[in-house]
């Protein structure tokens, strides 16, 4: 239960059906009033949110300049102040948010353990899955990262890295508040130790395979951990003694899972520093039959294709193509990004279709939020159909369990994962 605070954001009907609607988000266009100031300079953590006639429909934190002005803790109707979400938070400050962060992260890591996950690197707050939008943790053994991408939880930083160091009994809380979703509302970027000290390296285990990452500088947090359970998937699925080929590798991840089933994995990857780390991993874990080169993917994909090449198994879990629109971006420019990023995804496919061995697997993927579930299917679909191939899905699948996609909300489900038998 979230009780009444002081300070008040009256949003407008189209905002205030969004929040009936169970949308954690009410963009600025849809606020009416709100506080001149927020928790970067003193003002409100949290606000009590109402529409035109005073009526209580929630609390939520505050930005009085992000284009996402409000992001929703607690829906309420009728101003009695009860969320449903535990005990009474009285007041506005940073001692309020505190207050529910504490509580949701208590319920999120108890949730995680619930799991039973083989690993010991795991999303443990999903953001506005788990209650607390604008706020990110990941655990990797026996250290942690936080993203922060609100202006409430950027001014909580140093508080909630110490909660999640004693919830969580970690040596080290590393900060990782240096990609675009801190341009979009207007934070800046940053990294570095927020609580602890020590190696920022760490090794975990992902089922089987111990892999290092590098919490301060390796990509999103350290690790992709949204793909973990797709690794383990694709493995079981392949056959024994499979030929695959890992084409956006990264430190390993899909390729190392399927070198465990003892054929022979080429995996490859554009960035130096990232075929670095996934040859030390396959090296930890005796996998002499991986092969990790530097290559750019599409160049190789072509090159496979023209050599005759057929693999049992075909990864294909490029970046994202497609990014976010900026502040401000509009129209054609947007659509324009999303075309070429809707021709990159079809030639990928497309390849990986040619170079997959009749009975073989196709594992096609997209972190592109922009790119719909359906819109997918038709990328897929097109692909194969330009490739003079047909196939089955085995799988949809999306982020790991420890990755939770809430009902309603499709900014919490980025990840697209199919896994094809081609025929």
């Amino acid at each position: 239960m979230l009780a009444a605070v002081s300070e008040t954001a009256v949003v407008n009907p189209r905002g205030a059906a969004r929040l009936r609607a169970g949308h954690p988000w009410i963009f600025r266009d849809d606020v009416a009033r709100g506080p001149a100031r927020d928790a970067s300079d003193g003002g409100p953590f949290l606000v009590t949110i109402v529409d035109g006639r005073g009526r209580s429909l929630g609390r939520g934190t505050w930005a009085a300049q992000a284009r996402i002005a409000l992001r929703v803790l607690a829906r309420t109707e009728g101003g009695d102040g009860d969320g449903g979400d535990g005990g009474p938070v009285e007041g506005d400050g940073i001692e309020a948010l505190m207050a529910v962060c504490e509580m949701r992260l208590d319920g999120a890591l108890e949730r995680r353990l619930a799991l039973k996950l083989d690993r010991t690197a795991y999303r443990v707050v999903h953001a506005e899955a788990d209650g607390l939008p604008g706020l990110i943790v990941d655990r990797y053994a026996d250290a942690a990262a936080i993203q922060t991408t609100s202006v409430a939880m950027n001014a909580a930083r140093a508080p909630l890295a110490a909660l999640v160091a004693a919830r969580l009994k970690t040596r080290i809380v590393v900060a990782r508040d240096d990609g675009s979703a801190r341009d979009f509302e207007g934070l800046p970027r940053f990294s570095g130790v927020l609580a602890g000290s020590g190696d920022t390296r760490v090794v975990y285990r992902l089922g089987p395979n111990e892999l290092e990452a590098d919490l301060a500088t390796d990509g999103k947090t350290g690790g992709f951990l949204d793909q973990a359970d797709n690794h383990a998937l694709v493995a079981a699925l392949a056959p024994d003694g499979a030929r695959a080929l890992d084409a956006f590798t990264y430190h390993g991840g899909f390729a190392l899972a399927l070198a465990r089933r003892g054929g022979a994995v080429l995996a490859t990857d554009e960035s130096a520093a990232a075929v670095a780390r996934a040859r030390a991993n396959a090296a930890r874990n005796g996998l002499g039959r991986m092969e990790v080169r530097q290559e750019n993917a599409f160049d190789l994909l072509r090159a496979l294709e023209g050599s005759g090449a057929r693999f049992d198994v075909v990864v294909l879990d490029p970046p994202a193509l497609a990014k976010r629109a900026g502040p401000g971006s509009r129209g054609t420019s947007v659509d324009a990004a999303l075309a070429a990023a809707d021709r990159a995804y079809r030639e990928l496919f497309l390849r990986g279709a040619r170079l997959t061995e009749p009975g073989g697997l196709l594992v096609a993927c997209s972190c592109s939020g922009r790119v719909t579930r359906a819109h997918f299917d038709d990328l897929v679909a097109e692909a194969l159909a330009d490739a003079g191939r047909t196939a089955q899905i085995l799988v949809r699948g999306g982020a790991g369990r420890d990755h939770p996609e809430l009902v309603g909300v499709a900014e919490t489900g980025h990840l697209k994962c199919w896994v094809l038998r081609v025929m």
